[in-house]
């Protein structure tokens, strides 16, 4: 059986990897604090919430239409296994755009007419509270997120290296980064503290990849001896 994929659709998911994974950089980098730290500061918490919010949930929609490309691409050397990151990045990219809504919509609302710090106070411990007590679903778009996210990147990055069909570069740097977001939950250094922003760069690589690459031929094919060795 042979998948033949347009090389337009290739590039297209190398240009929407490639511009998603820099918004996400530059949203994680410049995400600040959940809340405001004092009531003068809230018009500008507000405004920056919902701009970079807006930008993230962007970036992460971008990346979503890129990742099928970047697995059709190396479908011919692509083990069963491999797939599997796909879902499991797509389910978590997804999650994480849910959570925006909150910024976007509900931080213009919620800390309106706030004139006191008792006031803001409240709204800060609903917010870094939640409301899990009472609904406990909620925790059912907030906890597979992260470990989505990691295990989506290190199938990924381990699945194209196995793949030989595009650089290595973009599937080691899933470990570095997976390894360094490892450690920021142990040690704080400032380098740390952009380890969300860092893997972004995986896509941006991937992205720049897809979008530049030259495409003589680029088809997906599976003969009987391929779909042999893509056995677990």
């Amino acid at each position: 059986m042979s998948i033949s994929v347009p090389k337009g659709f290739l590039r297209f998911s190398g240009w929407t990897l490639f511009l998603g994974g820099i918004m996400g950089v530059i949203g994680q980098v410049l995400h600040g604090e959940d809340v405001p730290d004092s009531v003068a500061h809230i018009p500008a918490f507000v405004n920056q919430a919902v701009n970079l919010h807006v930008l993230l949930a962007y970036a992460s929609t971008l990346i979503l239409l890129g990742l099928p490309g970047l697995f059709l691409r190396q479908s011919s050397g692509l083990k069963k296994w491999g797939w599997i990151a796909l879902p499991i990045l797509f389910i978590g990219l997804m999650l994480e755009i849910f959570h925006g809504p909150v910024q976007i919509l509900a931080y213009p609302i919620m800390f309106d007419g706030i004139k006191d710090d008792a006031a803001l106070k409240v709204i800060s411990d609903q917010i870094n509270n939640l409301s899990i007590d009472k609904f406990p679903f909620q925790l059912a778009v907030l906890i597979p997120i992260v470990p989505c996210i990691l295990i989506g990147l290190l199938l990924t990055g381990l699945s194209s290296i196995k793949a030989r069909v595009l650089s290595k570069g973009p599937g080691i740097l899933c470990f570095i980064n997976i390894g360094i977001f490892i450690i920021s939950q142990f040690v704080h250094l400032p380098i740390f503290n952009y380890s969300f922003s860092l893997i972004h760069l995986v896509f941006v690589w991937f992205g720049a990849i897809l979008a530049f690459e030259s495409y003589a031929s680029v088809s997906s094919s599976s003969s009987t001896s391929t779909t042999q060795n893509q056995q677990i």
